[in-house]
């Protein structure tokens, strides 16, 4: 007695069934899976496991989702994607590549530096606009300790040791900007830095009281009657 195509039980079926073929059994077709598979994984941080991927577009089956992450994954190689996925213990992650680290350190840099506290912008405000200025001469500003606020700056590279003050015991260090603090604020040279009068508000201004405020901090150029 010969058995026929439609007596061969489901798990008996051959392994060569292509993704296409899989993943139409779920009832998406695979361009749309990939699509909303590559969305879920963008925006989340942590990996996510095949089984809650499937149940999130609405699949019973992990089989279609992992044919579908394994064809996006060729796709980005085809196409030299920027992006790869990768499969961890506890699920999947789409993460960059390694050739791009350094562009992305770039721009970590500059979110750091924007979150910079009040206090440390004062500090990088008076080095700038006093340079070369020792950490003695910046704490008479500021009428405080400023140590950590300089060891905070020199760790993000927006200033340095630009030369020693051989005029007083030990040769302390003299801070300036840096190039790296040019870039972070757009400026091409220290001599883009805006003056006390750019910065002062008019006293006349019309502007409505209940105009929102954008938050942004600002480089504010200290006091020049402390250059004593």
């Amino acid at each position: 007695m010969n058995m026929d195509e439609h007596d061969i039980p489901e798990d008996t079926a051959s392994d060569e069934t292509s993704a296409g073929d899989v993943i139409a059994l779920g009832a998406i077709p695979q361009d749309a899976l990939m699509s909303k598979l590559e969305a879920l994984l963008f925006v989340h941080a942590k990996p996510v496991s095949a089984r809650r991927l499937g149940e999130l577009v609405g699949l019973a089956s992990v089989i279609p989702v992992k044919q579908a992450l394994e064809a996006l994954q060729k796709r980005y190689d085809a196409i030299g994607s920027a992006f790869s996925l990768q499969e961890l213990a506890k699920g999947y992650t789409l993460t960059t590549r390694p050739e791009h680290d350094d562009l992305l350190k770039q721009l970590v840099r500059e979110r750091e530096a924007q979150k910079l506290s009040p206090a440390t912008l004062e500090a990088l405000a008076i080095i700038a606009y006093k340079q070369p200025i020792g950490r003695g001469e910046l704490e008479n500003i500021r009428g405080a300790g400023s140590d950590h606020l300089v060891r905070a700056l020199l760790d993000r590279g927006l200033v340095k040791v630009t030369e020693r003050d051989s005029s007083k015991p030990g040769n302390p260090a003299l801070y300036g900007t840096t190039g790296e603090f040019l870039r972070v604020f757009g400026l091409r040279g220290i001599s883009e830095l805006p003056t006390e009068g750019d910065l002062a508000a008019p006293a006349d201004s019309d502007a409505d009281e209940d105009e929102p405020v954008i938050e942004q901090a600002e480089v504010k150029a200290p006091d020049s009657t402390d250059d004593e």
